[in-house]
């Protein structure tokens, strides 16, 4: 594996640069002062630089190492050029992860890029689909945008959803935290854990705590992003006193958090249920949380609320507060919804269906016509 060194926040401490793990040969670039998501020339410095860094480590293993197969996702954008480059070079079978489709999610969020680089950014995605045996997206949505929007055969593209991340198991309520926070064992406490990023509608959000202030109703934000400063400046600004801010929290306080959590929010812009899947709603799901979503209603993980009764899902802040108004007086409804979601997590999401469906790709017992099984201990390379 080939990655960078860990970013999300410039504090974040370095990790080895090589390591061992669990047989995995993990080989980390380093990114030197480009850390953190504050500031967009950051993260297209960090983007550069792991860029520059992965493709000369990528190929001087594929020379010494010669594997089988290179895997690549799809962040930062146009890494899948280097998997496509060193597929055709070395004659590498190739498989490109797309999480998110680019430059749609930023084009469909409201960013304005130059024509010109849209026009290479999606020629570059054009030579990676055309040279990727298999394509793996999360969703259908994603997997009809790619046949219908992008030209890439159906028969290229295998649908893995996430597993959670932390893949978490249902806790007893964290009661010290919510001590800890000013929150009463009463209070109804809603969590949003995640980037505050151009696609997370949020201000309905804060309209719904601004409606049901006086009410046992509380709000808690973890995370950063470029949404953060506006929301917070706006919880000043109206004095809604029952939202709290936090910033990303190790993993262990994270599961407290969760842990102390009655439901948790997932959010997603409208039209965007055909470019990504919120990944965050899997660790939820694991946790036995109902989730409460505002997305569009043809998005997969609303669609899933409804099916199998573990969450709610709204379209803005006054249906929000009308559903919280009414859990209030219904707490029974989160107990149920609660055991509904771990059980859907059981059964659809769990860790080990990703990695067999994973395995099975790679093994070759997926596309059309199939691949030959890979010999024991040739390796995959993996570019993250």
């Amino acid at each position: 594996m080939v990655t960078g060194q860990p970013s999300y926040t410039r504090s974040v401490p370095e990790a080895p640069a090589f390591e061992v793990r669990d047989g995995v040969h993990v080989h980390r670039v380093p990114l030197g002062w480009a850390k953190g998501r504050e500031r967009m020339t950051t993260r297209v410095a960090g983007y550069l630089r792991f860029l520059w860094g992965a493709w000369r480590v990528a190929r001087k293993l594929v020379e010494s190492e010669r594997p089988k197969c290179v895997m690549t996702f799809h962040n930062p954008p146009v890494v899948g050029l280097i998997g496509a480059h060193l597929a055709v070079r070395y004659k590498l079978r190739f498989i490109y992860a797309v999480y998110d489709i680019h430059p749609d999610v930023l084009l469909a969020t409201g960013w304005k890029l130059p024509r010109p680089l849209i026009w290479v950014w999606e020629a570059v995605n054009r030579q990676v689909f055309r040279n990727a045996d298999a394509v793996i997206v999360l969703g259908e949505g994603m997997r009809q945008t790619l046949v219908e929007g992008k030209g890439v055969p159906i028969d290229k593209i295998k649908v893995i959803p996430p597993w959670g991340r932390p893949e978490l198991t249902p806790m007893p309520r964290d009661s010290s935290i919510r001590q800890e926070m000013g929150i009463g064992e009463q209070d109804l406490l809603l969590l949003y854990a995640g980037n505050m990023g151009i696609m997370h509608p949020l201000d309905p959000l804060v309209d719904a705590a601004a409606a049901l202030q006086g009410l046992p109703v509380r709000f808690l934000f973890v995370g950063n992003g470029v949404k953060r400063p506006h929301l917070v400046a706006r919880v000043e600004k109206e004095g809604i006193g029952q939202v709290v801010f936090l910033p990303f929290q190790p993993e262990d306080r994270f599961v407290r958090l969760v842990a102390a959590a009655d439901a948790c929010f997932v959010v997603l812009e409208p039209g965007m249920e055909r470019l990504a899947v919120p990944s965050r709603a899997f660790t939820f799901l694991s946790a036995g949380k109902p989730l409460i979503t505002l997305m569009a209603p043809e998005a997969e993980i609303a669609r899933l609320l409804v099916e199998a009764e573990c969450g709610w899902n709204v379209t803005d802040g006054v249906a929000l507060a009308r559903l919280l108004r009414w859990l209030v007086q219904n707490p029974d409804e989160l107990v149920r919804r609660a055991l509904n979601a771990r059980r859907v997590y059981e059964e659809r999401f769990r860790r080990e269906n990703a990695i067999r469906a994973y395995a099975e790709l790679l093994e070759g017992n997926v596309t059309a016509g199939g691949w030959p099984p890979l010999k024991e201990g040739v390796g995959t390379g993996v570019l993250s």
